[in-house]
């Protein structure tokens, strides 16, 4: 947090630096809600002024310290390249402040807001009307600027025993911290907690504070503002309210800062440590969130294949109606929405009602029922085993999200690729690569394969996303993709109609896709290996199984 005593500090070293000399470039990032001033004189320095909601401040670098990643361009500030440094001071003791500039044969000033979030950059002319905005805020060119109105609060640079006796009179019986906190301007909790702890007064109420011990509290605030106007060396700190930075060390806390060589360097360290926290608590919930996500997929995954089970399994059922049916048809028309039958198979003989389309013909009504009977019976099987490797992925999703809610450092580094296949855009990690080196698609049961994508990728999908103990399967002398079968769990058993699946997929990602039958080999991925100095894709198998195939497109996830 920067406050008015900072802004006292940076406005004499850029007072030290750079009255003088020119600006030689000016850059405007407004996605990342961030402006540069480039100066150049003996060095070359940059004044930043950041304004993100939450990592915000105004410092003065050298230049070479800047370093923005983003694939923004910049954009120009006010035109005034070539324009020279006059001067520079604080309005008032705020966190405003003016560099006045000579270009193009006119005076004008660069006034900065550095208030937080809602700061800005104006250009003002000699007579302080508004020539232009970096921001819209509803200035109007050619009125004149209005600075913000400062609450009733004392100036530390004017403070004597006086003027607070008579500012505290209205007050009520308020702790020291707190009336420093409150009424005394630049002051927030720390530092009023620091004056506090150095004057060494011990009163529960300003009321009860003598005259000698408010000199006392003068003198510590005379004390720090002159730190803060000779600053030689820098204190970070991380308190509950976030880094915050002084250029002497707090007596009221008790861990030990990182030191920085001036309070500014101290104040961009504060935002990029800020900026890195934020960008780590955005991938933690991207994170998070994916697999959320992944869960609900597979739950709703999961009660639509029990559905179809519950249809599947009543397939017989469906065969019964379609006779029966067939048996009553010269009753059957067009538009009915039932029927009711004698159940000519039951030994009651009981009448039953059989729900009809009413926009197909009888004939068709019929053919429903039995492609539902064949469907049933035909894909009852498959729909079990999808159940249960859909049940086991759902298993296993759960134990990640309770591990990434318990130790997530941890979590991230055992399920790499498991996450790395839920945030292909995003990533986990910055130094985790954001394209991923395979195509992701489903066998008919709903297990996944990874399918590589050429030579180098088909070495990471292996090596990189492929467990010990899942499957690997490539054409057989003939150049193709590596192949990967994820199992939802390490002890899990695919079927020999998995097997063939995945092989008949791994042969049309082959040269011989539009071949009859492939020879394809599978194994498991801990008995494939890269041989050394050996060319991209190429590898060495061992104890491999081969099955013939004929080539088959596969179904996108």
């Amino acid at each position: 947090m920067q406050t008015s005593f900072h802004i006292l500090s940076l406005t004499n070293q850029l007072k030290k630096e750079i009255v003088g000399a020119n600006i030689v470039a000016t850059e405007f990032y407004k996605k990342e809600r961030a402006a540069y001033f480039f100066f150049k004189n003996k060095k070359r320095f940059a004044l930043a002024f950041l304004y993100h909601p939450t990592h915000f401040g105004s410092f003065l670098i050298p230049a070479s310290k800047v370093k923005i990643i983003t694939n923004e361009k910049p954009w120009p500030i006010f035109n005034i390249i070539g324009a020279k440094i006059l001067s520079v001071e604080q309005l008032g003791f705020d966190r405003l402040f003016k560099i006045i500039i000579q270009h193009q044969d006119k005076k004008q000033s660069i006034l900065l807001e550095a208030i937080g979030p809602n700061g800005n950059i104006l250009l003002l002319d000699e007579n302080d009307l508004i020539v232009a905005s970096l921001r819209k805020k509803g200035f109007k060119p050619g009125t004149v600027y209005q600075p913000f109105k400062i609450d009733n609060k004392l100036n530390p640079l004017t403070l004597n025993s006086s003027v607070i006796t008579d500012h505290i009179k209205n007050l009520p019986d308020i702790p020291l911290v707190t009336f420093i906190e409150k009424n005394i301007l630049g002051c927030h909790y720390s530092l009023a907690k620091e004056i506090e702890t150095r004057s060494n007064v011990e009163c529960e109420s300003i009321k009860d504070i003598s005259e000698k011990d408010w000199a006392r509290i003068i003198q510590i605030i005379n004390q720090i503002i002159e730190s803060f106007k000779t600053e030689t060396k820098a204190y970070l700190y991380q308190t509950n309210r976030g880094y915050e930075a002084y250029p002497f060390k707090l007596s009221s806390v008790a861990q030990q800062p990182e030191r920085y060589k001036n309070l500014s360097l101290a104040v961009m360290a504060s935002t990029e440590k800020r900026q890195q926290e934020l960008s780590e608590e955005d991938i933690k919930k991207n994170t998070k969130d994916a697999i959320r996500r992944a869960v609900q997929r597979l739950e709703k995954r999961i009660a639509k294949i029990e559905k179809d089970i519950e249809e599947a399994s009543a397939f017989e059922q469906y065969k019964k109606m379609g006779e029966l049916l067939q048996i009553n048809f010269h009753r059957l028309k067009k538009g009915m929405s039932h029927i009711a039958v004698e159940d000519v198979f039951d030994p009651s003989h009981k009448e039953i009602d059989i729900p009809l389309d009413s926009s197909l013909s009888p004939k068709a009504n019929i053919e429903h029922y039995f492609k539902k009977y064949r469907k049933g019976r035909e894909g009852l099987q498959l729909l079990q085993r999808r159940l249960t490797i859909s049940r086991e992925e759902l298993k296993t999703l759960a134990t990640i999200k309770n591990e990434l809610d318990n130790n997530y450092e941890q979590a991230v580094q055992r399920y790499h690729s498991e996450l790395m296949s839920l945030l292909p855009q995003e990533g986990i990690k910055k130094d985790l690569p954001r394209r991923l080196p395979y195509r992701e698609y489903s066998l008919s049961t709903g297990l996944k394969i990874l399918v590589g994508r050429d030579g180098s990728d088909n070495d990471r999908t292996t090596f990189e996303f492929a467990k010990p103990y899942e499957l690997w399967f490539h054409a057989q002398q003939c150049p193709g993709s590596h192949l990967v079968m994820k199992f939802p769990h390490k002890s899990f058993v695919p079927s020999k109609y998995e097997i063939e699946e995945a092989a008949a997929i791994a042969a049309f990602f082959s040269k011989a896709k539009n071949d009859s039958l492939v020879p394809v080999i599978y194994t498991q991925k801990k008995y494939v290996r890269k041989p050394r100095k050996a060319k991209a894709g190429l590898v060495t198998v061992e104890r491999e199984k081969s099955v013939m195939v004929a080539p088959k497109k596969p179904e996108k996830i």
